[in-house]
């Protein structure tokens, strides 16, 4: 699964094209969208939690939920088999990027 991490302003003015609502900040990428307008500009710092608990996955942005969805929910064929990770319990935690600069500082990872 891939939460989608992304400059709102930039997406909005077309630098990576015409994006779906599930290319947003927050969204889980190219399955559900989350909702727009918690992101501050570029250049200063945003606020982050994520939860996933079971199948629910919360994304809370600068104190506003932009993302509260149930994974399994999720039940189109098409769309489980180009994202299998939907249907995983486990695995790893990443932090990847397209060449853009990001920055992050004070994560913090804990077990519920």
């Amino acid at each position: 699964m891939e939460l989608q991490i992304i400059d709102e302003a930039a997406a909005l003015s077309g630098k990576w094209g015409k994006l779906k609502d599930s290319q947003y900040h927050g969204s889980v990428y190219d399955v559900i969208g989350a909702k727009r307008g918690a992101m501050k500009p570029a250049g200063t710092w945003n606020v982050q939690e994520v939860t996933a608990k079971g199948k629910r996955i919360t994304v809370v942005l600068n104190g506003q939920t932009i993302l509260d969805a149930d994974l399994s929910t999720v039940t189109d064929p098409e769309v489980l088999k180009k994202h299998p990770g939907l249907q995983r319990t486990s695995g790893h935690i990443g932090f990847l990027g397209h060449n853009d600069y990001v920055e992050f500082r004070n994560i913090r990872i804990k077990e519920l």
